[in-house]
């Protein structure tokens, strides 16, 4: 084919491109988790009586955390729904960042095992107004992708967590001890199933987390922020606005 009849792709051409590579991304992430409770369960029933008591616990440990993985995709699919319909509205009430941070580690699950967080004491005071509920779901999705993809430089993944209150808004900043995203790719990683290249953030995916965190943090009239630490990492910054203060 001469160069002069070469055309552009159609935007039908590149939405139908798009929907394929979405559903070859959700496909993988909710087909590999249940490979691996259905995998473990199937020995367990066949083989209960021969396995030892340590590799009975280890395929159950695999089982639920493979579920509890299974139950953050899926949740994040719903939500994504919701959020694109403009189904879901905030409730401001009072609240403290503390209590946000503890609310979305404790609905982590097994995740949070696998890696160290250390969280510095509040800048200022942690009281503000805001929608608890959303707030600390925001934070969870950050702390997520720092837990499956910050660690990457270490046997034992190190979680930062700084947070309080600065002039009219509350901020969280989470950093990880990864590889860090390169500028140019930053953006990109709130777009829904991003999937960066290994050459990128190694073996990454930040699937439909992120893009979430967004929606969230621009309901509360808030914002996220993405750089690099000089030292190596990604740090997250989630800006709440305070609505005691306007």
């Amino acid at each position: 084919m001469k160069p002069e009849e070469m055309t552009s792709p159609t935007h039908d051409e590149i939405r139908e491109y798009l929907h394929r590579q979405m559903l070859s991304s959700v496909s993988h992430d909710l087909k590999t988790p249940l490979a691996t409770i259905i995998g473990s369960l199937e020995v367990m029933t066949m083989l209960y009586d021969k396995l030892s008591e340590e590799k009975r616990k280890s395929l159950i440990s695999s089982a639920l955390t493979e579920a509890f993985r299974l139950d953050h995709f899926i949740t994040n699919i719903l939500d994504m729904a919701k959020f694109e319909a403009d189904a879901v509205k905030p409730r401001f009430e009072a609240a403290r960042l503390s209590q946000m941070i503890n609310d979305s580690l404790a609905r982590l699950g097994p995740l949070k095992t696998r890696g160290e967080i250390k969280i510095a004491p509040p800048v200022g005071n942690d009281d503000l107004v805001t929608d608890p509920m959303l707030g600390a779901r925001a934070i969870g999705l950050v702390l997520h992708n720092a837990f499956k993809f910050g660690g990457r430089k270490a046997a034992v993944p190190v979680i930062e967590v700084e947070y309080g209150i600065t002039g009219n808004e509350g901020f969280v900043r989470i950093r990880d001890h990864g590889d860090g995203i390169p500028p140019a790719k930053q953006a990109a990683v709130f777009d829904k199933y991003t999937r960066l290249q290994k050459s990128d953030q190694q073996n990454a995916s930040t699937g439909l987390g992120l893009t979430i965190c967004q929606y969230i943090m621009r309901l509360l009239d808030g914002r996220i922020e993405l750089s690099n630490h000089p030292e190596g990492g990604a740090i997250f910054t989630l800006w709440y606005a305070n609505k005691k203060a306007t």
